[in-house]
């Protein structure tokens, strides 16, 4: 009798009414959202397999909102583990997108994008486009993509027409975004007070504050400083009421500008020290650089050259660092371009070439006169042909060898190792042999970010690159699936042989001497393991045990593996 009552009060429960609340709330209330996680949490062995990934893709908004990239990755990646739908697909590859981006993983971010826009494409529910292209545009405002995100805004308002209220005001905040971007400045304003009065009336209040920042932006760049004030700190104020970490820090970041233009050096320095105590993560460093700046001319005029030249050498530090990170970004960029315009080049040239032999056959049939002329054109033709196809080819094998290895620890990266291990999986599968997976997740890394600096962190990284390479067999691949998470693929591997390699990979990670670091401290990791099923006919039902094992080895304490 009490099952049956509990059933009852379980189906009388709506978890897509509390999830659908959940969302909301992230736009209006992040303290009131965290509650209902919370809630939530508690009663996950209830949620269906799909109410489970919306809600770990719910939770990871939190999350990106916070600045916690690695922990947004981690809540994502246990989304999928859930079997989510294409719309919450795309979805999860979105947020993906913007923390791979948060966390300078520029490579993986394309790479996402690119399945992305190809799952997207083929969508034929309008409703469905458009909350796609609505992540979308976030995702091409932090790739310094604007036309494209001027595009794809117009084109939300098209399919759109008004339907839904929050998509709808969405795309009338992008769009003022890009065009001030552009330079666009008058066009913006007036786009930005559209976007705020339309977000207001329809209760938006998370976008309401960023249209009042936009406008203040276009005061700020147009140099209006004393009119821009007004709107930075209504939006601050906003801000810290969801706790918005990014825009708050940025937030103070202009602050200290406007105020050090209106000669308010007091107000200027309080919000430039806000900013400088922040870690040197790449989401603060903008907001660094620019309160760099303000303290070195504020120095400068009160005649303390040297504390100056001081600030001037920082801020001039981060600003080839974040040009030396949109070298990367844009070369990653261009690296997907180029490869997805290279498949369009070889088909268009295939037709080309089909159409000038079937030209050249007639040519020789009718002109049998010609013969030996036509040959020798042909043979010329076809050598030129060889030779503009080979350098094409070499060309763009050369940018797929540079982009299918990590540049910082010289394994394949995401795409690359698992694409090889799919290809090693089912010549595996083919013979009847076995294959296993070990997924390996560094402990606390970013603590060791944190606390050394990222200089610290890299090293630390090549150093678990070199001990993966120095315990794998030449058989096995190895890659760095982003942040501090890798994985080595074991083609002909049992479960026994592929934990006792595990084992030692995690006993040698302890045993790093890290004091050549230049700095004491101790490197863990968290280690999944599982083989091949009988039913299996991919790698995703393996590397999903995997993934499922590291995340019981994470709750178990960390530094283990488990093995499943």
């Amino acid at each position: 009798m009490a099952l049956l009552v509990s059933d009852a009060i379980n189906a009388a429960v709506d978890f897509d009414q509390q999830l659908d609340t959940l969302e909301v709330a992230l736009q209006v209330d992040l303290t009131e959202s965290e509650r209902q996680i919370e809630t939530l949490e508690k009663q996950q062995n209830q949620l269906s397999q799909l109410q489970l990934a919306r809600f770990h893709t719910l939770s990871s908004i939190k999350h990106l909102y916070l600045g916690e990239f690695e922990q947004a990755l981690f809540t994502l990646d246990k989304a999928l583990l859930f079997k989510p739908d294409n719309e919450l697909m795309t979805q999860i590859s979105m947020y993906k997108i913007t923390a791979n981006i948060g966390q300078n993983n520029y490579q993986q971010a394309f790479q996402l994008l690119e399945e992305s826009l190809a799952r997207i494409d083929s969508y034929d529910d309008s409703k469905i486009k458009v909350n796609a292209y609505i992540r979308l545009m976030n995702v091409y405002m932090e790739l310094d993509a604007f036309e494209e995100m001027l595009t794809t805004a117009t084109e939300i308002l098209s399919l759109n027409k008004g339907e839904n209220k929050k998509n709808e005001c969405y795309a009338k905040l992008y769009l003022p975004v890009a065009n001030l971007k552009l330079e666009n400045f008058e066009l913006s304003a007036s786009q930005f007070k559209e976007a705020e009065l339309y977000c207001n009336k329809h209760n938006f209040p998370l976008i309401v504050a960023m249209a009042i920042k936009g406008q203040s932006h276009v005061l700020f760049e147009t140099g209006q400083y004393q009119a821009s004030l007004s709107g930075y700190l209504d939006s601050l104020e906003r801000y810290q009421a969801f706790k918005f970490h990014i825009e708050i820090h940025d937030s103070h970041a202009y602050l200290s500008e406007v105020y050090f233009h209106l000669g308010d050096y007091d107000q200027a320095l309080t919000y430039a020290k806000l900013v400088e105590q922040l870690p040197n993560e790449p989401m603060n460093l903008k907001g660094k650089k620019r309160t760099f700046h303000v303290q070195s001319m504020i120095a400068s005029k009160q005649g303390k050259f040297k504390e100056a030249y001081q600030y001037q050498v920082q801020a001039h530090a981060i600003g080839v660092q974040l040009l030396d990170e949109k070298k990367v970004k844009e070369n990653a960029y261009q690296m997907v371009k180029f490869d997805s315009a290279e498949k369009t080049r070889e088909l268009n040239k295939l037709v080309q070439d089909h159409e000038m032999i079937a030209k050249q056959r007639s040519i020789l049939n009718n002109e049998k006169s010609a013969s030996f002329m036509f040959s020798t054109v042909l043979a010329g033709t076809v050598a030129l042909l060889a030779l503009l196809l080979y350098t094409a080819w070499n060309q763009r094998n050369q940018f797929r060898k540079q982009a299918q290895v990590d540049s910082l620890t010289g394994l394949f990266n995401r795409g690359a190792g698992i694409d090889k291990a799919e290809n090693e999986f089912i010549k595996t599968l083919a013979s009847g042999g076995t294959f296993s997976v070990v997924v390996i997740d560094l402990d606390w890394f970013k603590k060791i970010n944190d606390s050394f600096g990222h200089a610290t962190g890299d090293w630390a990284l090549k150093k678990v690159a070199d001990t993966i390479n120095e315990y794998k067999r030449s058989t096995d691949i190895a890659c760095r699936l982003g942040g501090e998470e890798f994985a080595i693929f074991m083609p002909n591997t049992d479960k026994m042989l592929a934990n006792e390699v595990a084992e030692n990979v995690c006993q040698a990670f302890a045993n790093i001497n890290t004091r050549y670091s230049g700095h004491q401290f101790t490197i863990t990791a968290s280690i999944g393991v599982s083989d091949k099923a009988e039913e299996d006919l991919s790698l995703d039902p393996i590397i999903n045990r995997a993934d499922t094992a590291l995340y019981q080895a994470k709750s178990h304490g960390r530094n283990r593996v488990v093995c499943l």
